[in-house]
């Protein structure tokens, strides 16, 4: 019995301390305290993607939000599939995108048709072309992986991360930097930043800032892009409705 206690007490305890690094860091990176991070416009938490649910990703711009809002689109993982395949200049036929997509006519000919009215696309001669306006390269996506131990399985997720993400960063305790500067030569491997923080003094140190490179699938940044521009609707959309006043009961 004792032993059972200690063990899920030790869990509730490790629980406690991720959900407190949690909170502390979103507190620094939000007051713009940690060096070598870009002032984020936007941050989001635990946002569930294609490979992994990173535990915050940081816009440091809200184009991207506006160019890909996804808001009034009824699929998010057809839309996006769709929009990776299009293109300005090129443009696609219906069995094309049938062929590579292999989504049902009826899906397919819905997503379209809210695509085309929702200026994402546009349809000539039979032919399908991109229409949102081409993103600047200065515009990009970093997402943040915390983690009190276990550098492997912080790399393997942050790993997945690189398939959205411009910048991919694992987060740990200063009580990890011996291990992680034994192990650092992986992480410089594989591009992925390291940054030890520490949750009382908010006091954070890179041991290795990542490159900036190209995500590498266009379909899972569209999902990801249209993730968040829905939740950034929906946060949108509750604030107003909680900040609107009510009409007074006179009954």
């Amino acid at each position: 019995v004792i032993s059972a206690f200690k063990q899920v007490f030790n869990y509730l305890m490790i629980e406690y301390s991720e959900l407190e690094m949690s909170i502390t860091f979103e507190s620094a990176i939000k007051k713009q305290s940690i060096k070598g991070l870009p002032s984020f416009e936007f941050l989001f938490k635990e946002v569930s993607c294609q490979q992994g649910i990173p535990d915050f990703v940081g816009l440091p711009s809200a184009k991207f939000i506006q160019a890909y809002d996804f808001s009034n689109l009824s699929s998010t993982e057809s839309s996006s599939i769709i929009l990776s395949l299009l293109k300005h200049k090129a443009g696609r036929r219906k069995s094309y995108i049938k062929k590579k997509t292999n989504i049902s006519d009826a899906t397919l000919n819905r997503v379209l048709r809210e695509l085309q009215s929702n200026n994402f696309i546009l349809e000539r001669n039979n032919l399908y072309y991109l229409s949102v306006e081409n993103v600047p390269t200065t515009d990009t996506i970093w997402a943040f992986e915390l983690k009190l131990s276990n550098w492997k399985r912080a790399l393997f997720q942050a790993l997945q991360y690189k398939a959205f993400a411009n910048y991919s960063v694992v987060v740990f305790p200063f009580e990890k930097e011996k291990v992680l500067r034994q192990n650092l030569s992986t992480f410089t491997e594989f591009n992925v930043g390291v940054l030890l923080f520490d949750s009382k003094s908010q006091k954070a140190k890179w041991l290795r800032r990542p490159q900036k490179e190209k995500p590498i699938s266009k379909w899972q940044t569209l999902f990801l892009l249209g993730k968040i521009s829905k939740q950034h609707s929906e946060e949108i959309s509750l604030l107003q409705n909680t900040e609107t006043p009510q009409p007074a009961d006179h009954s």
